[in-house]
């Protein structure tokens, strides 16, 4: 007599599922990064993308409505022949070159000499930052009045020593040079506050190190500081450039951009063809043209910091 064995199906426990159909799907991931999409779509990717449109057309106002008419690149082409723009991209090359190599120096210098304080290190600290946290046109209004040839201080104090009064803004190189003093006084703390962050953060036993064989505070100052210093100096140097691109309150509210093309620099233009020519594509195409400036400082940035950490960390 033989006995037939049935062997039933595996069934898996009713409590039991793959891993893959207990996974949940995270709605509340994507619900919480919901709100930043939707502002970032609202106020950047929106009108980016109408400025990209812009630049490719003639847009005209007529009778309350934009007229757009495509011109394809006739806009950036016309960028060449612009003499105006190219005298405010090299004023804007000239500004944002001495603004930063300046700030650099006299940050870099007053971190230095700061750190090195033994008494008093506070209130430095608080006298080299406060012009920062002043706002623009308060800094233009007290320079005016520094700067101004008819009730400037300066002038008075060289009327008084026997001296001719001089018109620090109404010369061509005086009143780039005036924007250029305005704007390193105003912005070397940010360079400061990057720089003495850093130093702060320097192990003391490599300092001691180098003492013990022998280093002067120069040669500290040189071969060990400076290089440890790099990362946070370039990043400076990176927001630095950014803002000589952005720049815009102290030559406008000092000179108009004047005299003449003197201190036109490209957002001084900028806002001349939309707001007084009103060109918008025109306007938009050099917008345009900003942008991938300052984003190919940026890029720019990034792979100088990359490559001084690898050549500071050994690799």
């Amino acid at each position: 007599m033989s006995t037939r064995l049935e062997i039933a199906p595996r069934i898996a426990p009713s409590g039991t599922t793959s891993p893959a159909a207990r996974r949940p799907f995270p709605w509340f991931k994507y619900l919480a990064v919901a709100p930043l999409a939707v502002v970032f779509g609202g106020l950047v990717a929106y009108p980016v993308g109408l400025l990209v449109w812009m630049a490719f057309g003639r847009v005209r106002l007529v009778a309350g409505e934009f007229r757009w008419e495509s011109v394809g690149l006739d806009n950036f082409a016309r960028m060449l022949d612009d003499e105006t723009f190219l005298i405010s991209l090299k004023n804007s090359a000239v500004f944002i070159t001495a603004t930063v190599v300046l700030t650099l120096v006299l940050g870099i210098v007053l971190a230095l000499a700061t750190d090195g304080l033994v008494r008093g290190r506070q209130i430095a600290q608080n006298v080299v930052i406060w012009p920062a946290i002043v706002a623009p046109v308060v800094i233009s209004v007290v320079w005016l009045l520094i700067l101004s040839p008819q009730i400037g201080l300066l002038n008075r104090v060289l009327v008084s020593l026997g001296a001719d009064p001089q018109a620090w803004l109404g010369d061509n190189l005086g009143a780039m040079a005036s924007i250029i003093v305005v704007d390193v006084w105003h912005w070397t703390p940010i360079v400061f506050l990057f720089v003495y962050t850093a130093l702060r953060g320097i192990d003391p036993s490599v300092l001691e190190a180098a003492s013990v064989d022998g280093a002067g505070y120069l040669r500290k100052v040189r071969h060990v500081v400076l290089p440890l210093l790099a990362p946070a100096i370039a990043g400076a140097a990176a927001i630095r450039l950014i803002m000589g691109v952005k720049a815009f309150d102290e030559m406008y509210l000092l000179t108009f951009g004047g005299p003449g093309t003197a201190t036109t620099v490209i957002t001084i233009y900028l806002r001349s063809v939309f707001f007084d020519a009103f060109e918008y594509g025109y306007g938009a195409a050099l917008s345009i043209t900003v942008v991938g400036l300052v984003l190919g400082v940026l890029i720019l940035s990034f792979v100088v910091r990359s490559l001084i950490r690898r050549t500071t960390r050994g690799y």
